[in-house]
């Protein structure tokens, strides 16, 4: 079995995304119009990913799929599960399967973000991490609950995904083409923080021709190039880069993950917009 691989997106899950305001980690120009109020949207959207690019000891094959369901406003906090499902193949004929599910609660005003996490490999004991992060006069604090109690200091002025996500989105609106700030999302297997830099494009208002975003039509999107970078490295060099196109509620289209040794793309094949929080009518 591809090591390269199973390191890669058993360690660290392909999808990361779905996040707020920006605190002062924007660069790139003056901004160029006001940011307009953000209300993220309550949907469910499947992605069908497959293998673009592999070399050097990556995986011969792989197709999987990730489905995202995000409810919740800023004023009763924001819900999120993600699963993804992977079957891959080596060049031996060998093939492996990744479930890995994850649910996540985020504090509407970012005070707290609980976490929960399953990774499943094949046929072996399923990991289960649980744990929640407090945030104390811009200080971030760490507790896991499970496998066993543990705590522990992250940098200052970590991001969640929401948060992070709505960051994104009003340094779009508002012209800038670069955003850099630290996230922890939860899903990393040693609960790190990763620092993201993203590259923003410039604002598209044409529809796109998938039949799936139709309920959008009407919003502008965004194009983007996300890249994690793990802080212990230091060697300049991205774990993973996302590029994705980002609508102006937080609906990602399309997905590109690449890991430099392979790349993985999802195309929304299926995209539900559920009821709204009563916060948000």
């Amino acid at each position: 079995m591809s090591e390269l691989f199973m390191q890669a997106v058993y360690r660290r899950p392909v999808l990361l995304l779905i996040c707020a305001s920006v605190m002062g980690f924007v660069f790139g120009g003056p901004a160029l119009a006001a940011p307009e109020k953000i209300t993220m949207a309550a949907h469910r959207a499947v992605y069908d990913m497959k293998l673009l690019r592999s070399q050097n000891g990556g995986p011969e094959s792989a197709k999987g799929r990730i489905v995202i369901e995000f409810a919740g406003s800023a004023c009763e906090g924001y819900t999120q599960t993600i699963r993804q499902v992977f079957e891959i193949g080596s060049s031996e004929g060998e093939s492996d399967r990744i479930d890995f599910r994850s649910t996540t609660f985020e504090a509407g005003d970012a005070s707290r973000f609980n976490f929960m996490r399953d990774n499943r490999k094949a046929a072996e004991k399923p990991e289960k991490t649980e744990g929640f992060v407090e945030k104390r006069n811009k200080s971030s604090f760490l507790t896991l609950t499970k496998p066993k109690r543990k705590t522990d200091d992250l940098p200052d002025s970590t991001l969640f995904p929401t948060e992070h996500m709505i960051a994104l989105i009003k340094a779009a609106q508002a012209g800038q083409n670069r955003f850099t700030a630290p996230l922890f999302d939860g899903t990393d297997d040693e609960n790190r923080v990763f620092d993201t830099v993203a590259v923003i494009g410039g604002v598209k208002n044409n529809p796109e021709t998938n039949p799936a975003i139709e309920p959008l039509s009407s919003l502008p999107r965004w194009p983007m190039s996300l890249s994690f970078f793990e802080r212990e490295k230091g060697d300049g060099l991205p774990t993973q880069t996302m590029r994705f196109q980002v609508y102006a509620n937080g609906v990602i289209s399309s997905m590109v993950i690449d890991f430099g040794e392979f790349s993985l793309g999802g195309d929304l094949t299926s995209l539900v917009m559920l009821k709204p929080s009563k916060c948000d009518k």
